[in-house]
């Protein structure tokens, strides 16, 4: 006899509990997505997850999306040194697809900046059966926070005053409601002095303790610090940690800054690129005064405008009309032009009977000489009082430095002054031009180093603070995907300081030098309280004993840290 499937029982019970299942749908009790849940994990086996996670162990329905193994890995990895948990232990519990709002994943640490762009990543909640972790991640894991470890910014709550007086400055400053504008973050802070820190040329400060508040503003990928009193009746914008971004640059100053790069580079303007523009306050002379130029101090609007100019790069202050443009030397990577390079050497070897093999250019600086003898008196010469564009260019031999000053019609003259600079000690050791130096360390670093050139190109800093924490980012990285955030022992901190201590002397702002014709090398610039070192990876065997034992101790920190 036939069985009739379609009226069998098992047919009419599935076919019942189909239409109860949409009688319930129809009525609200029980959503579309719960009765599909429902079917799936009647009739599905178990799908194979790119992780070890159980359906006991998903307390909400998993994603669509799923965790890559190597992020969880990366957690695992991190509770495991950190908390001295076996890995076998740890399971994942929750996990969702996020996009982080900044390059911290939203989670700063006190005083910290973060970068205002969106990290795409995973937050993730994992399990040892006894206590949960909760993490923000990268998209692979190389960038984690603990969430539920984390201090927040504004345990105490920023004025309401306060904050609408940064906001309204902020409104200001940008051109943008208030509406748009989020705090990010809130410091309480004590300021050693009554320009809070932020101090101008020409500007007198009190040294006393004013209380008040440090504050970032964010505005879609932009972000402005700003220093107030505890009132808000003092605020001042932080320009250096300051991120603004997509400014309207107008047409006069972009016109402006561009011919200026077209003179100072001798490249057509289909080969430069504004890389950076920021809204800047400046003097009378732009920041940048000239030989014996008298500077109103009073604060005035401008840009500070980076142009890319081969492998230059070129920074300007400019009025904010555009009537006036200055090249920042300091902060400028001015390349020597060849031909004028050539005619140094030649002249330096002529001078100082060295073969030109022997000789190399170390440092080189756009100038604006005060007269057609470009500064230096000669007797029984007039010179013309002219503003004459040049270069101050300083050639050594890794023993000696010797300076020279260039016209803009090659014309060179032997700076003796400027070249009888101290012996300092260290015969391989050439003077870092205090134009030249990096920035003092901040308050609570210990010690910083940058590494830059090489054949990648890339430019890395690396910082120990005084709480242990070693950070390592790479400079320019928009998102902050290569931080990486490290915690040193207290014997760790304490053995470095010490052989920081006893070998203070090496840190003389001097250069050690590559050898002649050496390109694509690596150069380290390392900054302690007590000054600067440079050196690249051929000079780095010459170093004096004394920056040997920094430098072994440096990097067996950095080995046993950051894997």
């Amino acid at each position: 006899m036939k069985t009739n499937i379609k009226n069998s029982p098992t047919s009419l019970l599935i076919a019942n509990q189909q239409r109860v299942i949409t009688a319930l749908v129809l009525s609200g009790i029980l959503s579309i997505s719960s009765s599909i849940s429902l079917i799936k994990s009647a009739t599905a086996s178990p799908l194979n997850s790119t992780i070890s996670v159980t359906k006991e162990n998903i307390k909400e329905k998993a994603p669509v999306k799923r965790l890559p193994r190597q992020v969880a890995n990366a957690i695992f990895q991190d509770l495991s040194k950190n908390q001295g948990i076996i890995r076998n232990d740890l399971e994942v519990v929750k996990y969702a697809a996020k996009t982080w709002r900044n390059g911290c994943l939203e989670l700063a640490n006190s005083g910290e900046l973060c970068t205002q762009a969106l990290v795409p990543g995973w937050q993730v909640t994992v399990t040892n059966g006894k206590q949960n972790w909760v993490y923000h991640t990268n998209g692979n894991g190389k960038n984690l926070r603990v969430a539920n470890r984390n201090t927040p910014n504004n345990s105490i709550k920023l004025p309401e005053k306060v904050r609408e007086s940064v906001l309204k400055r902020a409104s200001n400053f940008l051109k943008l409601p208030i509406s748009e504008l989020t705090i990010i973050q809130s410091e309480k802070r004590d300021w050693r002095n009554s320009c809070l820190e932020l101090v101008e040329p020409g500007r007198v400060c009190s040294q006393l303790i004013v209380p008040g508040w440090k504050v970032v503003v964010g505005a879609k990928e932009q972000a402005l610090v700003y220093h107030t009193n505890n009132q808000g009746s003092v605020i001042r914008l932080n320009q250096k940690e300051s991120e603004i971004k997509n400014q309207e640059l107008p047409v006069k100053v972009r016109k402006a800054v561009i011919q200026a790069a077209v003179e100072s580079s001798n490249l057509p303007v289909s080969e430069l690129q504004i890389t950076n523009i920021q809204k800047i306050t400046v003097d009378s002379c732009l920041n940048l005064p000239k030989p014996g130029e008298g500077c109103n101090s009073i604060a005035l609007p401008g840009w500070k405008v980076t142009v890319k100019a081969g492998r230059q790069k070129l920074v300007y202050h400019s009025k904010e009309d555009g009537s006036e443009v200055r090249l920042n030397s300091s902060a400028s990577n001015v390349r020597l032009p060849q031909h004028i390079a050539d005619t140094v050497l030649s002249q330096a070897s002529q001078q100082l009977g060295l073969p030109i093999s022997r000789l190399q250019i170390v440092a080189v600086e756009r100038k604006q000489w005060s007269d057609a003898c470009l500064g230096i008196r000669k007797p029984g010469v007039i010179c013309a009082q002219v503003v004459v564009p040049g270069w101050q260019v300083t050639v050594s031999d890794g023993r000696k430095n010797w300076i020279y000053r260039i016209g803009e019609s090659v014309t060179v003259s032997y700076d003796k002054d400027a070249s009888e600079i101290r012996d300092r000690g260290n015969l391989n050791g050439v003077p870092i031009p205090t134009s030249e130096l990096p920035p003092a360390l901040e308050s609570g670093i210990v010690f910083r180093q940058i590494t830059s050139g090489g054949f990648a190109g890339r430019n890395y800093q690396t910082v120990l603070l005084n709480d242990g924490r070693l950070i390592s980012t790479r400079i320019d990285d928009a998102n902050d995907s290569e931080r990486r955030v490290f915690r040193l022992s207290q014997q760790q901190m304490r053995n470095f300081q010490e052989v920081l201590e006893q070998n203070e002397t090496a840190f003389q702002n001097v250069n050690y030098p590559a050898t002649v014709g050496a390109a694509d090398y690596l150069v380290y610039t390392m900054t302690s309280s007590n000054g600067t070192v440079q050196f690249n990876d051929i000079s780095r065997n010459n170093l004096p004993e004394s920056l040997k034992v920094v430098l072994n101790a440096w990097n067996e920190l950095n080995i046993n840290t950051i894997r």
